[in-house]
């Protein structure tokens, strides 16, 4: 009985969303394939954000279930595939991550060609890469 229980904690700690990866992103439409355009660090439990422009950077936090859950529902997405993502945001803007298993069930994200996505209510989604 010890090894399915163990199997089964292991199982559902994977089905859990994690935090927002930090890393350096692009979008498609750069001057240059892969010119970076967002650079998300690694801050306490959260991120700085800043971008290409020289502007200081933005404090972002991981979504809980719940903020990710109110999004979803607020873009009119299927509210169980909230559970998958991963976000970052600060009320303005919004990075996640959705694999692609779960983006073939959401029409706005299912074409994206990256994992990743940006939110924001001035420029919409955009696809990053």
């Amino acid at each position: 009985m010890k090894p399915l229980i163990a199997t089964l904690l292991l199982c559902c700690s994977f089905a859990q969303a994690q935090d927002f990866p930090a890393g350096i992103y692009g979008h498609e439409y750069t001057a240059q394939a892969g010119e970076p355009v967002w650079d998300l660090r690694k801050v306490g439990d959260g991120l700085a954000w800043s971008g290409n422009d020289g502007a200081a950077p933005v404090l972002l936090h991981n979504l809980s279930a719940e903020e990710r859950a109110a999004f979803w529902q607020k873009m009119d997405w299927p509210a169980a595939s909230s559970a998958a993502a991963q976000c970052a945001g600060n009320g303005d803007d919004l990075f996640c991550q959705v694999p692609k298993r779960v983006r073939a069930g959401i029409s706005w994200l299912k074409d994206n060609g990256s994992d990743f996505f940006y939110y924001s209510a001035m420029a919409n989604l955009g696809d990053l890469r």
